[in-house]
């Protein structure tokens, strides 16, 4: 009998973190991702992505944006904007690496509408510019 108590608490746990682990997996998948590969001004190449997440404050629904300057050149500060629908929610310099520039930076959701995001670099060295944009859908079920 002690046994079967066991066997039963076992699989309650089990079935519990599966059912845990499956939720939390499902609400992470919330629409594609948008992507964006271009080049700036003088020729540097740059990726801007946007999705819909659940990372926001308290598991709320936001639209993720994620900028790479693709430089390999140490020491230059770049000015960099992001935008949804032309409000800015995000704007400061950046220092670039041998590796580049990463920025990544989320903004509330708007339910029902077409997000236009935007990033917009200005190198302060050589005067390039940088405008990246993406269109991101709304997600029935996902904040959207």
């Amino acid at each position: 009998m002690r046994y079967k108590h066991i066997a039963a608490g076992v699989i309650t746990v089990s079935l519990m973190s599966l059912v845990v682990t499956g939720t939390a997996e499902a609400k992470r998948r919330c629409g594609p991702t948008y992507e964006q590969d271009s080049a700036g001004s003088l020729g540097t190449p740059f990726t801007l992505k946007s999705k819909h997440d659940d990372d926001g404050p308290v598991g709320s629904f936001v639209v993720g944006e994620e900028f790479e300057i693709h430089t390999n050149v140490a020491g230059q500060t770049w000015s960099i904007t992001f935008a949804d629908n032309g409000k800015v929610f995000f704007t400061g310099d950046d220092v670039s690496t041998t590796t580049g520039i990463r920025e990544q930076h989320p903004t509330a959701n708007q339910p029902g509408v077409t997000q236009h995001m935007t990033a917009d670099a200005v190198n302060h060295t050589t005067g390039e510019t940088i405008h990246g944009f993406l269109d991101v859908l709304p997600v029935p079920g996902c904040g959207g």
